[in-house]
């Protein structure tokens, strides 16, 4: 598979939660050709990100919407059942960030295995739906996760479907050190850096001038695989900044995503090997303090 390089952003303004302000912003980063539009960040989360991320979800066709997820205020129960209907309002283009925000080290890690273990109680193939025949699922292919960790207990299953991706792009902050080296996507200081994740891009601030030549130069030695653009605009300037993102890489140094598919298709990110993966599961995440 041809590599490709992945332009995302993350936005904060705490009037995104007015539907006329965030519908240009939005627009403004499908046009773009953003492939991440990110809701929030770790210290600067003004708005509840999944209740916007369900609302934006539909609204874009390319653009997968990254939801901000707090460990300290949030269970993974009530997540994993919101991301999985935000994942079909997306059509399978959503993610979720997990931070910290002030909690005690370990717990947003905690909160990620016990989010993963809800979704892989179910298998791709267990519910099935199908009024002809009566059969509504394959009961014995539902698997209760029984999830005990530090900080969080689920009895499972959710009583959500299995999202389309199997499970939402996990987006991670180096900076927050989660303590997960498992996620899909790793938000790095620096091209070069150690943090684990199946893609590293390279945070740049905002009104920062972009080498394409180191830019271009780091993504071929493989240190990194695209751009996180950190945006601090008021929601009213951030069509115009996201609109600049697109010109800059218009010629970005990789491939341009896949133009369909999944989030996870699209940016050739596998799904986790997990349960979620199997057509009758055999294997269950499971932690126990």
């Amino acid at each position: 598979m041809t590599r490709s390089f992945i332009v995302s952003a993350s936005v904060m303004d705490a009037s995104l939660a007015v539907p006329e302000l965030a519908r240009p912003v939005i627009a403004a980063a499908e046009q773009a050709g953003l492939d991440l539009l990110m809701l929030g960040r770790a210290i600067d989360r003004p708005f509840d990100a999944q209740v916007i991320a369900a609302w934006a979800a539909p609204l874009t066709s390319r653009t997968g919407i990254v939801a901000t997820v707090p460990a300290t205020n949030a269970h993974p129960f009530h997540v994993a059942r919101a991301l999985s209907a935000v994942d079909y309002l997306a059509g399978g283009l959503s993610g979720w960030s997990v931070v910290s925000e002030g909690g005690e080290p370990g717990m947003a890690a905690d909160m990620v295995r016990a989010a993963r273990a809800l979704w892989d109680g179910w298998g791709a193939d267990t519910l099935v739906i199908d009024k002809d025949s009566g059969l509504y699922l394959h009961p014995d292919q539902v698997i209760r996760p029984n999830y005990r960790g530090p900080f969080f207990d689920t009895a499972g299953p959710v009583n959500a479907m299995r999202p389309l991706q199997g499970q939402p792009v996990l987006v991670l902050d180096e900076a927050e050190g989660v303590g997960i080296d498992d996620a899909d996507i790793v938000l790095v200081d620096a091209p070069g850096s150690p943090a684990q994740g199946s893609r590293r891009l390279l945070k740049v601030g905002a009104g920062s001038d972009l080498d394409l030549a180191a830019l271009t130069a780091a993504f071929e030695a493989g240190e990194i695989d695209g751009v996180h653009f950190i945006l601090l605009e008021q929601a009213a300037a951030l069509p115009a900044a996201i609109g600049a993102i697109g010109s800059l890489l218009s010629n970005r140094p990789g491939a341009k995503p896949a133009a369909s598919g999944t989030l996870r298709e699209r940016l050739g990110l596998a799904i986790p090997p997990s349960a979620s993966t199997q057509s009758k599961p055999t294997h269950v995440p499971e932690y126990l303090a």
